[in-house]
Parts: structure tokens; C-alpha cells; sequence
């Protein structure tokens, strides 16, 4: 059972908790993949940002404040969401980001995501899936962008 809703707010895709929203503007998404981590049809994915994510506090509850001080020293890295979604959050997500962005690729095969296989630039990447870029880089230009795939 996921604990987060996703939801467009004015120009901005938010991810709210019980304790605080996340907000980021569609024009700051640069890169978004997709992989396949788990036997329940769990999926995570990573967005990858060039402004950082707006955080907000959802209650003044105290503890909620405690929650949210300890995720902001935690959180090392505003700019990008590393998240596993439920089926449900993962198809709101990505009907949000075609209806906001230019050249989403969804995959119509989500439920067989544990089989996905791409070749590129002659490498083999398996159950990863490029859903975005905003430079239309590939899916091994993207991952050694963001230090996912290091060549030896």
C-alpha cells in the first residue's frame, strides 16, 4: 500500500505524504527511467531535475516538523526523486508527464516489465525502460549522465 499521492497542481507535479508535498515543475524534468524491482509489479522510478524540488510541510503538527527536519537532513540530493510506486501512482505518473511533456514513451508492457531488455549503443540494459529526456539522449546517454552505468 503506497503512502503517496501524485497530482498536478497549476504547472507542477506533486508528490504529497502524510507529512509533506513534494512540487516540481514539469519544465525542470530532464530525465525519467523506469525499472523493474520487485515480483509485485512495484516499479521505481527516478526523475532527475535541473531545479531543485520544492518542499512543503503539510501540517504544523509537531510531529510532523519532526519528520520533515529529519527527511531535509537526510535528503542529500534536490534534484532528483528516487521512488518505488504502486501500479496505480505509476500510471497517474506517467499519464501526467505525457499530458506535460513532449516525447513521453510509455510502455505498453508494464505488467511483463521483469522481461524488458534493451540494446543500446551495443550495450544490454534489462528491465529499465527511458520514459523521458528532455535532450533526447538515450537510455545508456542518460544512465552515465546520472552515474548509473560507469563504463570500465
Amino acid at each position: 500500500m503506497s503512502f503517496i499521492t501524485i497530482t498536478q497542481k497549476d504547472q507542477f507535479l506533486c508528490l504529497e505524504s502524510l507529512f509533506m508535498a513534494e512540487k516540481i515543475s514539469f519544465d525542470s524534468i530532464e530525465d525519467v527511467l523506469i525499472f523493474h524491482v520487485s515480483e509485485q509489479q512495484d516499479l521505481r522510478v527516478y526523475i532527475f531535475l535541473n531545479k531543485p524540488i520544492i518542499y512543503e510541510l503539510k501540517s504544523e503538527k509537531f510531529f510532523n516538523k519532526i519528520l520533515f527536519s529529519v527527511f531535509k537532513i537526510f535528503n542529500k540530493n534536490p534534484l532528483e526523486i528516487k521512488t518505488q510506486l504502486e501500479r496505480n501512482n505509476l500510471l497517474t505518473l506517467l499519464k501526467l508527464l505525457e499530458n506535460n511533456l513532449n516525447n513521453v514513451l510509455i510502455p505498453n508492457d508494464l505488467d511483463n516489465s521483469i522481461l524488458w531488455r534493451t540494446v543500446d549503443n551495443g550495450i544490454q540494459i534489462p528491465r529499465t525502460k527511458l520514459i523521458y529526456s528532455k535532450n533526447n539522449l538515450s537510455l545508456t546517454e542518460v544512465m552515465r549522465k546520472h552515474k548509473i552505468l560507469i563504463d570500465k
